[in-house]
């Protein structure tokens, strides 16, 4: 019996991605490393067949529910896409491309539709995330591929890892402008990954990295957007020097990792943030309890995410220590949780 025959239920798991050097080199042709992290974002889908489409959608998280036949689809759809286009013509900022919540989803059923037929129906749409919005930590990347692999998986499609890669990288472009492919590529790929712009992802190890003690501390969400901190680091465009230094620190970084070496990985994360900081997206007071949590915890920490240029948060930071960071996070009102890597990447299945 086909998926167009029977009502279908499909619940699909992606993890959050985690940065560890390159958020800004990335775009200098430097290699930047990332991490699937346990911070999980499900899509629940449940199709019933019927003479024409309906979509259901619950953003609980959001406080946000929308529901449209195709033809309401179809027409935000379409304003969705002349919006792109005036931006893509420097008509238009980009955030004003997607001006509500369930627009990232709208679009996401249409790049699905324009590579696969869509199985006619009613469409109901639950997604709630564990991962922090906002914080550099891909979440719409992460609701982008729990869509599209519970789209794959109603669809009796393969999960096929360079497939779901183009299309979530192509959707990702109406969020953020232009995007490296970085977060979904992260999100796809268990273990430590090395990405290059122009090249294809490298996977570089999927085992723990026994007996590490990691921290994600919640600084909250930066003043600046993530293209706001990109035109400000253009300064530095043509500084071959200091970016030969961030794609040094990258490759201490991997070795580190590889090595399962804890001293010379603090190493490099320390010298990641004295880069962060010198080209100007690490706020004062940011920088100011990375300090304190080197010399209280003899920690190391950096930012993980763009940054920001102005304001005094900066998304998330990574600690090494030993000991949970909790009384000066206290101090500083910053929230903490331990991170841990993720090793199970996508996985869908029928509930």
């Amino acid at each position: 019996m086909s998926a167009a025959e029977t009502t279908m239920k499909s619940h699909c798991t992606v993890p959050a991605k985690l940065i560890l050097s390159g958020e800004h080199a990335v775009l200098y042709h430097c290699p930047a490393l990332s991490l699937a992290i346990q911070l999980p974002t499900r899509c629940a889908l449940t199709f019933t067949p019927a003479d024409s489409l309906i979509f259901n959608l619950q953003l609980p998280d959001l406080q946000c529910a929308a529901q449209c036949d195709e033809a309401a689809w179809q027409a935000q759809v379409d304003a969705i896409e002349q919006r792109f286009q005036a931006f893509r013509q420097n008509h238009l900022s980009i955030k004003a491309v997607l001006t509500s919540p369930e627009q990232l989803i709208w679009i996401t059923l249409a790049v699905f539709k324009r590579h696969y037929a869509l199985n006619v129906g009613q469409w109901h749409l639950q997604l709630h995330s564990e991962t922090p919005m906002g914080r550099g930590l891909g979440s719409s990347a992460a609701v982008i591929v729990a869509t599209l692999a519970a789209l794959f998986h109603a669809h009796q499609l393969s999960l096929e890892s360079d497939k779901l890669l183009e299309m979530a990288q192509h959707i990702e472009h109406y969020q953020h402008g232009r995007s490296s492919g970085i977060d979904p590529a992260t999100l796809l790929t268990p273990g430590l990954l090395r990405f290059k712009l122009g090249e294809k992802p490298h996977p570089l190890d999927h085992s723990e990295f026994k007996h590490l003690q990691a921290w994600l501390i919640d600084t909250g969400a930066p003043q600046s957007s993530t293209g706001e901190c990109v035109s400000a680091v253009r300064q530095f465009a043509d500084d071959s020097a200091l970016w030969q230094n961030f794609a040094a620190v990258s490759a201490q970084i991997e070795q580190a990792w590889l090595a399962q070496d804890e001293t010379a990985l603090k190493t490099a994360l320390n010298a990641n943030h004295q880069l962060l900081c010198q080209i100007g997206v690490v706020p004062a007071k940011v920088s100011g309890f990375i300090e304190r949590l080197n010399r209280q915890y003899q920690a190391a920490a950096k930012i993980c995410g763009a940054g920001s240029i102005s304001g005094d948060n900066a998304g998330i930071v990574l600690c090494l220590s030993a000991q949970p960071p909790k009384q000066l996070c206290e101090q500083y009102g910053y929230r903490f949780f331990a991170m841990q890597p993720d090793s199970r990447g996508v996985h869908c299945e029928m509930v």
